[in-house]
Formats: structure tokens, C-alpha cells, sequence
């Protein structure tokens, strides 16, 4: 019963995937190598870290069904993750897949299993705006909620951790961009004996980051490096990440 669950799975993943590569309108492939990684306030890892992302493109670019995945250089980090997301008018919405498979993590290392006790998947939902697509204003907003896996309230149901980021750019020209951004988390779904708790850490600030990114140009490639530094008043903690965007095609 088990193996069929699993094959039940991998013939769903496929069902999608494959008629979405086959009838893509293009297809995109990219990479970047990062000291850590860093995410929604969160150090995910604290090793090198290379991520690549491949994705196939609809509709002009603006529908995308894609695959990433990063790991360190010392395996203490692995993640695979699918998302579907939408592009239209500076209005975003995406849908992610998010499986960290990391060794020491207590969560199932199986794939394919989305029991919500075990799993090592929770799924995303992110709606965002960019208000320079029609005012000219550097600003992007955006909300996100994980609405299924492994984000359960202390009755054992979702708890709908929640993300919300604004990010505004303070300096661009043709090389050089500079974001200021701040981020917070709550939950929408509680139960008693979770006190302020959520899937980030506890309600309140929890992401301050300060953004500088350079367009360097090797002939006509691009390949942008950056500083980030970002820092989570709800744990305590700062970080400063440095990272390039090796390649995107």
C-alpha cells in the first residue's frame, strides 16, 4: 500500500510536470552560489550553499511551473522544491512546494509522503505587488501563508504561519541597486499552549534587511553579486550573506 502511495505520487508530479516541459513556451535555467542561506528572516544554512532553478515559461513569460533546489557543500543542507506562479500587471501570485530534507531534520525524508504529522513538505501560497510596474514607485509588497504540511497548531491542524515583507529601493542605476526591506510573522490559525508561536518563531519583527547588489558584466553576461545583510529582532540574531548569480539563461 505504501509503495503504490508513492507511485500514486510520482505519476501525479509527472502528470504535471512532463506536459509542462513539452508544451512550454521557453524554458529557463539558472544558478548562484551563496555563503548561507537565508529566508524570511531564517539562517536555512550556514554553509556555502549552490541553488539552481529551472523552469518553463507561458502565456509571454507570465505563468512559470518550475523546479529549484540547493544543497551545501557539506550535505548538512538539501531541498527540492516545485512551484507554479503567475506574473501579470505587477500583481504576482505562487504557489511552492517546499521540501528541506536536511539530514538533521526530525521531519520524513520520503518525498513523496505528505501525511501531515511526518512530512517533510509544507506548501506555500504568496501574493505580492510590485508598484513600479504602473506607478514608478520602488516598492513591492508581498503576503505569504503556508496553508498545508508541516505547520501544525498544538491541536494538530494548520496553523497558517504567515510572512508579510515589504521591500523598497533606495538607489538604482545601470550597475548598482540598494533595497531597504522590513518583514513580519503571525499566525491565523491558534490553539491553546501555542502562546505566540508560528513556523518563523513568535509573532512580531523578525526580518530587517539591507540590500546591495552589483551588475557586473563579463562581455554580454550578466552575473550580479551582492551583499545582504539581515537581521531577526524575534531571535536575536544577524547575518551577512554574500552571494553570485553565476548564470540565467
Amino acid at each position: 500500500m505504501v509503495n503504490m502511495k508513492r507511485l500514486a505520487s510520482l505519476l501525479s508530479a509527472l502528470a504535471v510536470l512532463l506536459p509542462a516541459a513539452a508544451c512550454a513556451q521557453s524554458m529557463h535555467f539558472s544558478g548562484g552560489l551563496r555563503n548561507m542561506h537565508l529566508w524570511r528572516g531564517l539562517q536555512v544554512a550556514d554553509g556555502f550553499v549552490l541553488a539552481a532553478d529551472v523552469n518553463g515559461g507561458f502565456a509571454g513569460d507570465r505563468l512559470k511551473v518550475g523546479l529549484w533546489g540547493g544543497t551545501d557543500f557539506t550535505g548538512d543542507y538539501k531541498e527540492f522544491d516545485y512551484y507554479v506562479s503567475y506574473t501579470a500587471a505587477g500583481f504576482s501570485v505562487a504557489v511552492w512546494d517546499i521540501f528541506n530534507y536536511s539530514p538533521e531534520l526530525t521531519f520524513s525524508k520520503d518525498i513523496f509522503n505528505y501525511d501531515r504529522f511526518t512530512t517533510g513538505h509544507f506548501v506555500d501560497l504568496t501574493l505580492g505587488y510590485d508598484f513600479g510596474a504602473r506607478l514608478d514607485v520602488p516598492l513591492r509588497l508581498s503576503w505569504s501563508t503556508i496553508f498545508a504540511g508541516r505547520d501544525l497548531n498544538a491541536r494538530g491542524y494548520n496553523m497558517y504561519s504567515t510572512f508579510v515583507y515589504a521591500e523598497y529601493s533606495l538607489f538604482r542605476n545601470g550597475h548598482w541597486q540598494v533595497d531597504a526591506g522590513v518583514g513580519g510573522i503571525f499566525a491565523l490559525n491558534r490553539a491553546a499552549g501555542d502562546g505566540k508561536a508560528n513556523f518563523y518563531g513568535h509573532d512580531g519583527i523578525n526580518q530587517l534587511s539591507f540590500k546591495t547588489t552589483y551588475r557586473l558584466m563579463l562581455g554580454r553576461y550578466a552575473m550580479p553579486i551582492f551583499a545582504h545583510a539581515m537581521w531577526n529582532p524575534d531571535a536575536g540574531r544577524g547575518y551577512l550573506q554574500v552571494g553570485v548569480d553565476l548564470f540565467a539563461f
